[in-house]
């Protein structure tokens, strides 16, 4: 901090302005910290700030009180600096020298430079094995009688402070090739993977030879309480009565999630593109696909085979720059809040309900003469779970103390319960749907509202938070050859097996990045060459995410490391494989 207030002074020569500024800095990044922990339950992160052109949209999720309060705050500080500047400039009686002719002497160039390269230099000096540290998921730091966590940044920035833990993760801002990547190893990648797909086809349904709609739906925040109700215990029945009876009809899981309380582009990177954020650790979306042509992904597979592709989406477009990186996913369409003519909303709430997304979706359906693929991103569980924004709860939370806390799980468990009744509503219209259509439904993360159950000391238990229903449905009979128990890695199902008993879990407990490949599996329908990397990824580690390993590392073999040179060949590198 002192040599970041020596780079502010050696710009503007003035003691107290620059302190004033320094201060201004640690209020307006406190408050980010802060507000972001509290609505995600995670800290901030350098990449976070690729979302201030995204300013406006974020504001929807904040308190606007709490921001004029920092507004008036920036102004007094500043006021201040600069009054007790020209004070002192009194007290002290120090008049301007006369004026200097050469220019670098009037504006005291060479002592600015001085001033500013020393303290570049101090920071650079002190902060580099911070910035510059190993690749291990645990490194002890003997010189503070502490360790950086590579696995869990929330303890990483709980055990070292916000400017450690900050300054540590500003490595993600560089993507590092891993071992092993070169042209002909990448080509040579590719073109395997490509003949593995045409000894593959011949199996398999051509989707150009169906018509079939398909339905990828982010359902955001949705997630079953009935998981830790041992943890956070409620009255009123079950919450999601709706998602209970439709595991029973169809195929279903349970998702791993890699993120808590946001992170939403993210999970959809994974399930849209069959790749992994498990290497990268930043937001594909704004950081990375932006700066690609194309990216491969499951949209422009099934655009190649004639099916319209579109994202529908009940929010503003550029949230997490979907309006410019879908297209590059191969989308033909997106349409956002304004390509909505009819919105409904619950109680207070500022987002469209599920029922107008569910709606939107089918009129879509019916009105596109091809047969399309749609992802749809629905908005209604979002945060911030307001107080009395249902007016009241169904559902009485018994064991939480603490007023605000309780107040947000009982509106997100009423929030939660309406996405359940639309999500039935919606099953049951397609039941009598005149186009055959399969569904493959996800809950991306759990609301940021349970803290007892994500910072319990036992794995196991933390490990519930992170747990998302998923559903696999199609409104026609149809008849899988596909053994499902094959894609069941022992050990994985073993970790969740007690906690998910009594629990509809015919398919894997997985993450997100191996969801539309089980599907395309299921229906044995073609998929892309790079998909078939995932059958053996997702056997060997069926979770790929920090949190799930501790402080081990995943299973590694030939396929895993072919993975994270395809992942990274494809959204960082080259694109070797695709030639």
């Amino acid at each position: 901090m002192f040599t970041m207030l020596g780079v502010v002074y050696g710009i503007i020569r003035k003691l107290f302005t620059s302190i004033s500024i320094g201060a201004i800095a640690v209020l307006i990044i406190g408050y980010i910290h802060i507000a972001k922990y509290g609505f995600r339950g995670t800290p901030l992160f350098p990449e976070d700030f690729a979302f201030g052109s995204q300013a406006g949209t974020l504001t929807k999720f904040i308190d606007m009180s709490q921001v004029v309060r920092l507004i008036i705050a920036v102004i007094l500080v500043l006021i201040l600096g600069i009054l007790l500047d020209r004070l002192s400039q009194k007290w002290l009686k120090r008049e301007s020298s006369a004026p200097q002719n050469v220019w670098w002497r009037r504006y005291r160039i060479i002592s600015r430079i001085a001033i500013i390269s020393i303290s570049i230099c101090g920071f650079m000096i002190t902060t580099d094995f911070i910035r510059h540290h190993g690749k291990e998921r645990e490194i002890p730091i003997p010189m503070l009688n502490s360790k950086f966590t590579e696995w869990n940044q929330v303890t990483n920035y709980s055990d070292n402070g916000f400017i450690i833990g900050f300054l540590y993760n500003t490595s993600k801002l560089i993507i590092s090739e891993p071992s092993g990547y070169t042209e002909p190893r990448l080509v040579e990648l590719g073109q395997s993977l490509s003949l593995q797909k045409t000894l593959d086809d011949s199996k398999r349904v051509n989707i150009a030879n169906t018509d079939y709609n398909i339905i990828v739906i982010l359902n955001e925040s949705f997630y079953d309480p009935s998981i830790i109700s041992d943890y956070y215990q409620y009255t009123g029945g079950d919450v999601t009565p709706n998602l209970h009876r439709i595991q029973k009809e169809s195929l279903s899981g349970y998702m791993f999630s890699p993120d808590y309380g946001g992170g939403t582009a993210n999970i959809e990177y994974e399930v849209l593109t069959g790749l992994t954020n498990y290497w990268f650790k930043t937001v594909p979306y704004t950081n990375l696909i932006p700066s690609k042509e194309t990216v491969p992904s499951l949209a422009s597979y099934m655009k190649s085979t004639g099916l319209h592709t579109a994202t529908i989406h009940p929010f503003v477009g550029g949230m997490y720059k979907r309006d410019a990186v879908l297209p590059k996913l191969g989308f033909d369409e997106f349409i956002d809040i304004h390509g909505f003519s009819e919105i409904e909303k619950e109680g207070a709430s500022e987002y469209a309900n599920d029922r107008t997304a569910y709606g939107k979706t089918l009129d879509y359906i019916r009105n596109t003469p091809e047969k399309d693929f749609i992802s749809l991103i629905t908005m209604q569980n979002h945060a911030p779970y307001l107080r009395n924004e249902y007016g009241s709860s169904d559902f009485v939370i018994t064991n939480v103390p603490e007023q605000s806390e309780k107040d947000s799980i009982e509106t997100y468990l009423m929030t939660a319960h309406k996405s359940d009744q639309y999500l039935g509503e919606f099953i049951e219209k397609l039941k009598t749907f005149d186009e055959k259509t399969i569904v493959l439904m996800y809950g991306d993360h759990a609301p940021g509202v349970y803290p007892d159950v994500l910072e319990n000391k036992d794995h196991k238990v933390s490990n519930l938070i992170r747990l998302t229903p998923y559903i696999i449905y199609a409104n026609f009979d149809f008849q899988s050859g596909f053994d499902i128990n094959s894609t069941k890695n022992s050990t994985t199902e073993a970790d969740f097996s007690d906690v998910l008993t009594g629990y509809s879990t015919e398919l894997p407990v997985t993450t997100p990045n191996c969801l539309t490949n089980l599907m395309l599996n299921i229906f044995s329908l073609q998929k892309p060459s790079n998909y078939y990397l995932l059958d053996t990824v997702c056997k060997e580690n069926p979770i790929l995410t920090d949190v799930y390993f501790g402080n081990k590392s995943p299973f590694d073999s030939t396929e895993l490391s072919a993975y994270n040179l395809l992942t990274y060949d494809l959204v960082a590198g080259k694109q070797y494989s695709q030639k």
